[in-house]
This record gives C-alpha cells, structure tokens and sequence, in this order.
C-alpha cells in the first residue's frame, strides 16, 4: 500500500476527507518537525527478542548528569494548539505480533484525534473527541510538579512503584512532548526514584542510541525499559521484556517517532457559520466504517494483568 492508497482507504470511510499530511515517514525514521501520516510496514515484524544493553549500573548519577545538560530539541519550538505525535507500537503474545503505526493530536482542553494503520489485519483506524473526551488521558497537570508526576506511579498513595514511573512516563511520551523544562523534570523524578539501572549507549528500533533506564518486577522476571535521548532526555523508545529460558522477549516495543505541533486536526467539525452536510458524521466518538482499535496504555504485560485481577 502505498502513501496515496492510505489516504484514499482514509477518504473511503469517511463522508469528510481529511486535509492532506505531509511528511509519509517509515517507522524508524529519523525524526522530523514535520506533521506525518502513518505508513504501511513494509518489512517483516520484528522478532521478539529483548533489547540487548551493555552491563549497567545505579542510574541516579546517570539522570542526573542528564537533568544537568538537557538540551533544546529542534521540535520544541514548533507551535501550534495540538501536540502532534507519532509512535510504532509492537505487541507479541501467543498468537504472533500486533503492530500500530499510529499519529496523535492531542490539546490542551484534551481534545484530540488519531489516525493509524495497523496490521496483521490492514486497516486505517481513524478517531476524533471534542474537549474532555472520554480518549484523553487529561495530562494537562501531569509535569505540574514532581509531587503530580509520582502520583501516577502510587499504587498505595505513599511509594513510588518504579515499574509503574518508567511505565507512565512511556504513556504520557504516546499522547504529548513535553519541553525542556518538563523532561528536566521526569529526568529528576527518575533520579530520585530507587532501583533503577541505567544502561549506556542503548540502540532503539530506529537505530538511535540513547540511555536506557530500566525497573524490574514480577521477581526481576520483568524489565520495563525506557531509552532516552541522551542530549535532549525525550523518550525515544520503551520495552516491556520478560525472561525466559533464552533470554529477554519483549512483550511490548514502543518506538517514538515524530514530535511536533499543529493547529488543526486531521480533521475538524465545522466551526459556526461553515454549511454542514445533511448527514453529519459529528457524533462522539465517531463511528466510522472500520473498527477502532486504540493502542492506550503501551504497558499490557504479566505485572498490569495482576495488578487488574486484585482489584
């Protein structure tokens, strides 16, 4: 399928064609100010196999020394009213690999949309909510302390669970690109939370080498694993692996690809005075003429289903 033949099975399913996107990038791309639209895989799904790091050590030197240098990403001084961002997400289980290639807007009022493609079945996903959608995950608070960021990762209101920060940190990364000062941020959080490992000069999906910082759980059979960039401290990347008898094998692969911002939505209802259609596709959500499957939390592992069955 090519960038055209996208675009026209989007069209196909909705009665109001979305403006074009520019910037069709292939998932491991370097990245690119540049609003993008999803791309059909055109390679095999990657295995399965674990992220392979060099012997680690305590992270907090390492976060640290991160916080201290954090860099301005090119980026960051795009505008625009959405948060525009693109992640490959990969899921393995018994059954085979599930993979997404997904664009987010997101806003500030938690308005947002989505468009994908996900294999093994092809299909284009698409998706749009008004302001305090029931999609958004309401992160206009989420970096508005240290105190707000860890509450995400309390399970018992008092400790900070390390798995559950690397693993919140990986979702906020899916929905909006936080500035300098907000990486600085988690970078310190990061630091300040125990047993964490960080490992250096790890590689990425996309062939970016970064910092990983890794959390285990389920007895260390577990390890949730973020790669940040070593410069600006953005995620580039989160792995959720479990051990086995042959090594690390992933259970999740997140890859972040584009960050930006924009000032429309792939597609937008009518503002008042614009004509409407006679047959308004303006419900939310929206119902469109393919099944919506939403990749949420990147984080569907062992650990999260137990931690669901106490409940």
């Amino acid at each position: 399928m090519t960038a055209a033949t996208l675009l026209a099975a989007v069209a196909a399913v909705t009665t109001v064609p979305p403006p074009a996107l520019s910037a069709t990038v292939s998932a491991g791309a370097a990245d690119d100010c540049a609003v993008p639209s999803p791309a059909p895989y055109r390679r095999a799904a990657p295995g399965s196999a674990g992220v392979r790091v060099r012997p680690g050590g305590p992270a907090r030197p390492v976060l640290l020394g991160l916080a201290g240098r954090l860099a301005v990403e090119a980026c960051d001084a795009t505008t625009g009213r959405y948060a525009v961002v693109r992640h490959h997400l990969w899921r393995y289980d018994t059954s085979g690999v599930e993979d997404s290639d997904v664009v987010r807007w997101y806003a500030a009022d938690d308005s947002g949309a989505e468009l994908a493609v996900r294999h093994p079945r092809p299909q284009v996903a698409l998706d749009w909510w008004g302001p305090a959608g029931a999609r958004a995950p309401r992160l206009t608070h989420a970096y508005a302390s240290s105190e707000v960021l860890v509450s995400r990762a309390q399970f018992d209101g008092r400790r900070v669970d390390p798995p559950a920060l690397v693993d919140v940190l990986a979702e906020l990364a899916m929905w909006d690109s936080p500035d300098r000062s907000q990486r600085h941020l988690a970078a310190r959080v990061l630091a300040d939370t125990a047993g964490l490992t960080a490992y250096p000069a790890t590689t990425d999906r996309a062939g970016r080498v970064g910092v990983g910082i890794a959390a285990f759980s389920e007895r260390g059979r577990t390890r949730h694993l973020l790669i940040l960039d070593a410069r600006s401290g953005q995620v580039l990347a989160y792995e959720a692996a479990t051990l086995t008898a042959s090594g690390w094998r992933a259970q999740v692969y997140l890859l972040l690809l584009t960050r930006t911002h924009a000032d429309r939505r792939w597609w937008e209802p009518p503002t008042a005075g614009e004509p409407v259609a006679a047959s308004p596709p303006y419900l939310e959500p929206r119902h469109p003429a393919v099944w919506v499957i939403h990749s949420d939390q990147p984080c569907i592992t062992d650990r999260a289903r137990q931690l669901e069955g106490r409940r």
